[in-house]
């Protein structure tokens, strides 16, 4: 990578590696018309601000459902499951990134506030899993990205030194807490965070719309 020195990587996952940040989105509406309303994005919105139980909270009152929480929980894990593990693809050229990566000895791993069973068997299917040293979550170190904990555990369980480490993200606030923390960051695109990306190109230290950039810059 121009200009910077690295031996080990530090993936986001969603909206980085996988195209999959429509995934939760879509299951509401799944859900949604499956008990026969019709479909208000308004309403993803607002569980965007929720807890996953509190979500389901929201919708069993919403829309006056005589399922329990417990099981409204249950069908939308069901089908974020499936979307997951059989469905969310790799974001363009990332495979080629990461194997040209793997091939010249880069240690790397996913740090994700997703949960890992999800996470490991998205990567599973899209053929890249094996070429991570591991994959570390938000639950088990127990601070999202807010702050740089899981950064600076990710580059310990690599064996690296986070000046010696490149954190990519989508999110301006995760990319900030690896920037707090030490690390080299790059910033990617992704289009539900586009009004972010100005602001992710002043703070990281590369910016890219695809992997396919920086294939060619190294």
């Amino acid at each position: 990578m121009k200009d910077i020195d690295f031996s080990a990587v530090i993936f986001d996952m969603d909206g980085t590696l996988l195209d999959s940040l429509g995934i939760w989105t879509d299951s509401d509406m799944t859900f949604i018309t499956e008990q026969g309303f019709e479909y208000d994005p308004a309403v993803s919105a607002e569980l965007k601000k929720l807890h996953f139980n509190s979500a389901c909270d929201y919708l069993k009152e919403h829309y006056s459902l005589e399922m329990s929480a417990e099981q409204i929980g249950n069908r939308i894990m069901e089908l974020v499951r499936h979307s997951y593990l059989n469905e969310a693809p790799l974001k363009p050229y990332v495979y080629d990134y990461i194997s040209a990566l793997y091939k010249n000895g880069v240690k790397m791993c996913v740090a994700t506030s997703n949960e890992k069973g999800l996470a490991e068997g998205a990567l599973k299917n899209t053929g890249i899993f094996d070429m991570m040293q591991f994959v570390i979550t938000s639950d088990e170190v127990g601070e999202g990205k807010e702050t740089p904990k899981i950064f600076l555990k990710a580059a310990e369980m690599l064996g690296a030194k986070p000046q010696d480490t490149v954190v990519f993200e989508d999110s301006l606030h995760a990319l900030l807490s690896a920037k707090k923390g030490g690390f080299h960051t790059v910033g990617v695109y992704e289009e539900k965070f586009a009004p972010e990306f100005e602001l992710l190109k002043k703070e990281a230290e590369i910016t890219i719309r695809t992997f396919k950039e920086l294939i060619y810059k190294n």
